[in-house]
This record gives C-alpha cells, structure tokens and sequence, in this order.
C-alpha cells in the first residue's frame, strides 16, 4: 500500500508541535537524524515500516493513524485545545494529555473486544443554560444509576464508568487546572481528572467533567479551570454538588444541630471539602451565614481522605499503587487490559505497551493487582 508522504509529514508535525517539542528533540529521543526527520515531515521521504512503528511508540498513536486516511485520531482536537489553552499546558502536562488520549483509545478498544455493555442514559437536552439543570439532570442519572433516597455511593468511578466514560487520573503542573473532557473520534466521552489535587477535590472535579461529559458534549473538548465562573462552569458545580450530596441526604440532616466535629465527619462521610458541603447546607437553608463563616476554616486533614479507587489496598502497596493512579493506570483498567490478555485479544507485548512499561516490568506491575503473565499463552 502506497503511503500519502504529505499527509503522514502533516500528522507528524501535528503531533510533535502538540507535545512542543522541536525537531531536534525528537531526533534526540528516538535516534533518527534531524535531517532525516525533517524530509519525512516535508513529504520529501517514505519512512520505513520500523520507523513509523517508532513514530507511534514515541508520540503514542496507533501506526494506522500515521498510513491510513480511514484511522481517527484525537491529535486534531488536542491542537484546536492547544491554540486555545497553548500557554496553560507546559511540556509535561502536553505529555500527560497525550499518554491520557492513548489509554482512553487503548481502553475502548480492550472493552469493545471484551464485548462490555455500557448503560445508555439519556441526558436531557436544553435550549439555554441555566445553573438547576445541574441538580435536575444529577437526579435523574441517580434514578438512572439506582440509588434510592439517601443512598450514597461505594465508588463514584465505578458508577460513571457504567455510562461509558473513560476515566483516568493523571498529574498536572498547572495546579488551575483540575480536569479535561474530551469527545475523541473513536473513544468518545473522556474524562482526565488532575490526580495532583487532593482527593476530595478529586471526587468533584470528575463529577463535574461528568456534567460536561452529559450537557456539553456538542464541544469537543472542555478544560475546567478552578476560577472559571462562566455559565456552563456553574452549572457544572451545580450538577457535582447535587450529586455529591443529593437533596435526600440533605432533607435527613437539615434539622442537625451543627458542631465543628460533626461537619468535619460528615464532609468526610460524603466524601467532599468542607467548602463544598458548606455551600450546598447554606443554599438549602440548613446553616446562616454566621455558621458558614465559623465552620468554613474546619480542614480534613490531606491523609485522612479516602481515595475510592484504593479502597481496602494494602499499606504495604499503597505507595506503588498511588504512583501508577498517577499516571492513569485505575484497577478497572489493568484489569480489563489483562482479562484482554488472557483472552489471547492482545499480546504480552501490547499488554506492556497499554500499561505504559517495559515487558519486563510487566511481572511486578501485575502483581500488584494479583494478576499473573499465562507463560503459556
């Protein structure tokens, strides 16, 4: 098959410019001359098969995206975000973007081999925007996702990976960024969620990229900056804070005399900030301002929130695990990219690649998950 020299030059470019990296640093790192580099980008000379491989290793892409017209990618997104957002995503975070884009297109594939159903929920549709849609549409996918009354959840990742979401958590250097949503050609919904925020804040930032996952995925992406106070980002707020301590709940606890201790154990309970479940009581009613004013310099001690996705993990292994949440690898995830495995849809090889290591760290990668290589597969 004939390649189209000037379009492949053209993704080339688009991905190397997306991480902001020059010619000659790419040379540096994967070991092809800058000026052989530079006629391939030009059009001027056909890579070889080893070094479109090389090409996709490096700026993950799947090789297809690189010879083939017919094969999305998400790179085209990503630089439409950039020319908008360029100045707010240094190096590092360009990486980190990019390494997100490819475990949601790695995910989607292993879940579509794997024949996994995602719930259907259809979000409302409005005409114009207004802050209640926020609590309106958070009860009806509570409806939708079964909870009854006051129920509250055992893991909000596991609920919104039922609607089809991709969900990964990756550390950003810009701390006003606390997440991204991005509607990929091929994954559809994703969600990255800024893993260098502490975890309460976590818990809200995923449920409001969630919000724009539902009621704004006209755009193709979205980037929430904690001081956005635009209409879609309140709304947002609006349908996190619903759904993170829903109207039930708060009709329970409305008639509470309040204490330092008991705000403190039930923000923890809730698994949110105290400026959170401070603002929802004022707005209901349940304090004044005077109480607001007292209670909002109560702190939950970073160490003593809980993480979700590491419950009931080993201290032994808690350190290892939280480094690979860091970059993106969830329990869900390596356990669907191994059940792939076993299953004999991808390789060891590809098996290491969807988790970001080498083949022979694979072992202990593993391991942490209690999983094993099938040294006869």
């Amino acid at each position: 098959m004939s390649i189209d020299r000037i379009s492949l030059g053209s993704k080339l470019i688009r991905c190397r410019k997306n991480l902001d990296l020059e010619t000659s640093d790419v040379s540096k790192r994967i070991g092809l001359s800058s000026e052989r580099l530079d006629e391939i980008e030009k059009g001027i000379k056909e890579p070889t098969g080893d070094e479109i491989l090389i090409f996709a290793d490096f700026y993950k892409q799947d090789y297809k995206y690189f010879i083939s017209n017919e094969k999305l990618s998400a790179s085209e997104q990503v630089e439409i975000l950039y020319r908008k957002f360029g100045d707010d995503f240094l190096k590092e975070d360009r990486w980190a973007i990019q390494e997100f884009i490819f475990l949601c297109e790695n995910e989607q594939d292993i879940l579509s081999h794997l024949g996994y159903k995602k719930l259907s929920f259809d979000a409302p549709k409005y005409s114009n925007i207004y802050k209640t849609q926020g609590a309106e549409t958070a009860e009806k996918l509570r409806y939708f996702l079964g909870y009854k009354d006051d129920e509250l959840y055992s893991d909000l990742y596991s609920e919104f990976r039922k609607i089809g979401l991709h969900i990964f958590r990756r550390k950003l250097n810009n701390s006003k960024i606390s997440g991204l949503f991005i509607k990929h050609p091929v994954a559809g919904k994703c969600i990255l969620i800024n893993y260098d925020d502490d975890t309460y804040r976590q818990n809200f930032t995923l449920t409001h990229e969630v919000c724009h996952a539902l009621l704004d995925d006209e755009f193709e992406f979205n980037v929430s900056f904690i001081s956005d106070n635009s209409y879609r980002e309140i709304r947002a707020n609006n349908f996190a804070s619903s759904f993170l301590i829903p109207k039930s709940y708060i009709e329970k606890i409305k008639t509470i005399t309040w204490s330092d201790e008991l705000v403190l154990s039930i923000a923890n309970q809730l698994k949110v900030n105290v400026q959170t479940l401070l603002i929802v009581l004022k707005s209901n009613n349940c304090i004044n301002q005077n109480q607001y004013d007292k209670f909002i310099a109560l702190k939950i001690p970073r160490k003593s929130k809980d993480d979700y996705e590491l419950k009931d993990t080993s201290p032994t292994i808690l350190l290892s695990k939280k480094i690979l949440l860091e970059r993106g690898l969830s329990t869900f995830y390596v356990r669907k990219c191994h059940e792939a495995y076993i299953n004999g849809y991808i390789s060891s090889g590809k098996l290491a690649e969807n988790l970001l290591v080498d083949e022979s760290e694979l072992p202990f990668i593993l391991d942490l998950f209690k999983l094993k290589l099938d040294y006869e597969h």
